[in-house]
């Protein structure tokens, strides 16, 4: 059988970690793969870093890097400039390089054997947190994906039922697949050192959304005040980069607001952190606060579940269909909701069942490598 060739778009970005952590997730999901049909991975980037980065967090040995302008009709001549796993330069030269997928994001409308990725339909659900230009290039990028290709992936099916709704014209090849986070393991033995050097208590919860106005903070601040004019004192930890550029100066009138309100004892911003730190705060978190307005499938879900971690959400549909066990949800607009989950659980433990995380991962490789075929299938018919 033929090994497919995979063609990922990447630049790592710090201000859309997110992005990064699901291609890292994604070619980490290759690993778990049979050998025997593992593709061979190119990452398209101009970035030399990004692709480092890459190699780096995931240790998957088919992997390789290649530049964006040199994607369609490469020869053996361009080896030099790309870095090549030894075992796949004698193929290189042979033949052309030729890609049996590209994703999550088209380079070229002539290649059809292109899948896009729409993560979520956020400026259809919230178009009060985008200026009109971005609601202009997202609707535009939505009828590019779905008028000049074939296969689009939504990573659930929330976002699946809002592309229907907004775009029942779109008459492509649609697919669900649900990503899983992929961390070294650990013992957790440096735990309380990773603690100590964050200045967090025993007991403390954990909110680490990126710092969008859409993943909903305030009703965090909101919930701990009034807990504390119920005299009930509780400790939340926020982390994450703290830019959006949409709102500038989010970040800064949460810091201001938490002040304002007394409560900065109540409070710690962590900033933009190690993974290894941010895990280690995921498993010693009384719980994991997810109060986002919106999501289209939540990484801070995946982790909490791949560490068997409890988890306060808000009851949005992705949230609803992500997790099943270790969790709690309340209305993303009520402050009152989510204070009363804190009261509870400041002072008793929330039930956490042992999750065999190992599915997730083996859903996540399975599904993608369904898309790979289903999408060589169709371009063989073409």
């Amino acid at each position: 059988m033929k090994r497919p060739v995979v063609g990922i778009p990447f630049n790592y970005d710090e201000n859309w970690i997110g992005g990064a952590y699901y291609i890292k997730n994604l070619i980490s999901a290759l690993n778990i793969v049979d050998p025997v049909r593992q593709p061979n991975v190119w990452i398209i980037s101009h970035s030399e870093a990004s692709f480092d980065f890459i190699k780096r967090e995931t240790a998957y040995p088919r992997l390789n890097w290649i530049r964006p302008g040199m994607v369609g009709g490469i020869d053996g001549g361009l080896s030099r400039k790309v870095k090549l796993a030894s075992w796949l330069t004698p193929w290189f030269v042979k033949k052309k390089l030729e890609f049996d997928l590209i994703y999550p994001y088209p380079i070229d409308e002539n290649l059809k054997q292109t899948a896009c990725w729409i993560p979520d339909l956020q400026d259809k659900r919230l178009p009060n947190f985008f200026s009109r230009d971005e609601l202009i290039a997202r609707e535009a990028q939505h009828r590019y994906y779905f008028n000049n290709f074939q296969h689009i992936v939504f990573s659930s099916n929330a976002a699946l039922y809002d592309f229907e709704e907004f775009y029942p014209e779109a008459v492509v090849n649609k697919y669900i697949v649900h990503f899983a986070t992929f961390e070294s393991a650990s013992d957790g033995s440096f735990d309380d050192d990773v603690l100590l050097r964050y200045d967090l208590p025993k007991r403390f919860f954990y909110c680490p959304n990126q710092f969008w106005v859409h993943k909903n903070h305030d009703v965090v601040i909101d919930a701990v005040n009034l807990l504390k004019g119920r005299g009930v004192e509780v400790l939340v930890a926020f982390s994450g980069k703290e830019h959006d550029h949409r709102a500038p100066d989010h970040a800064d009138k949460l810091r201001k607001k938490i002040a304002g309100m007394g409560l900065s004892n109540n409070f710690r911003f962590l900033g933009f952190i190690p993974r290894e730190d941010q895990m280690a705060i995921f498993r010693r978190a009384v719980s994991v606060i997810q109060p986002s307005l919106f999501e289209g499938w939540s990484t801070v879900i995946e982790d909490a579940k791949s560490v068997s971690q409890h988890v306060i959400a808000s009851n949005v549909p992705a949230n609803v269909e992500q997790v099943k066990d270790n969790v709690d949800f309340f209305d993303a607009s009520t402050p009152s909701a989510l204070a009363s989950l804190l009261e509870k659980y400041a002072i008793t433990e929330p039930r956490r069942e042992s999750i065999d995380y190992r599915k997730s991962q083996q859903e996540f490789a399975d599904s993608f490598m369904g898309v790979v075929h289903a999408v060589m299938r169709n371009t063989k018919k073409m």
